[in-house]
């Protein structure tokens, strides 16, 4: 899967120097551009991309960098975002934004494929606990340690999430799970697929998730429970998950 990035600065030239570089480090990088944070943030809003990686200049007409910043962590927790700048005053504000990195401009070659290697590691580890998918033009990506339960509806699958929201995507249960990682969900009931994670208690036919009992039928019920205790075997004595 090609990694999206998006950079976000108000001189064009500086975007073409920014762009060049990361195409010399790998030529398969999807690279989106803007010239203010406005623009960004529209684009965020009407569109379904989903940057893994965002470069922020922090000196922009209008919203700035930093506020740019603040806006796009309430629309996607988990973009990395790196901030470029003239000066390094704003160190403080970066962090507060959980900001992944600050570079200085003009930016520094070698300095940057440094801050590529580390990100796109990061990236690699988290891609391989988290699911994509896309639901009436809307492109989502969720941890699946976040998801309690998969439930499968008139042919929709509902993603019933640990913040209490739920999230959805066209497709058949059996199908959508081949496609998830590995190690995550048992799947208990025709409609149903319960997160090994988040199972607090099980009976006779049930799985208890959060405050929901989810069925466990004759079907699925010894494979089921075969899982789970091996789940419970290789993770006794760690503690909490």
């Amino acid at each position: 899967m090609s990694i999206q990035i998006g950079i976000c600065d108000d001189r064009s030239e500086d975007i073409k120097i920014l762009t060049e570089a990361l195409y010399t480090y790998d030529p398969s990088f999807k690279i989106s551009t803007y010239t203010s944070g406005s623009s960004l943030l529209d684009d965020l809003d009407e569109s379904a991309v989903v940057f893994d990686l965002l470069f922020l200049d922090i000196y922009m007409p209008g919203i700035n960098g930093i506020e740019t910043a603040g806006k796009i962590r309430g629309k996607m927790k988990d973009v990395m975002i790196i901030f470029i700048s003239s000066s390094n005053e704003h160190y403080p504000e970066a962090y507060d934004v959980f900001a992944f990195n600050y570079l200085m401009k003009p930016v520094n070659h070698e300095k940057l494929n440094m801050v590529l290697d580390q990100a796109l590691m990061s990236i690699s580890k988290e891609r391989s606990e988290q699911f994509s998918f896309t639901y009436k033009s809307m492109t989502c990506r969720v941890y699946c340690k976040d998801i309690l339960y998969l439930e499968s509806s008139d042919k929709v699958i509902l993603f019933h999430m640990q913040n209490k929201t739920i999230l959805k995507c066209y497709g058949k249960l059996d199908e959508l799970l081949q496609k998830l990682p590995e190690g995550f969900f048992i799947r208990c009931h025709q409609s149903f697929a319960a997160n090994l994670f988040h199972i607090s208690e099980m009976g006779d036919s049930y799985f208890r998730v959060d405050s929901v009992s989810i069925s466990i039928s004759k079907k699925y019920l010894k494979d089921a429970k075969s899982k789970y205790f091996d789940y419970l075997f290789q993770h006794m004595g760690r503690g909490p998950q």
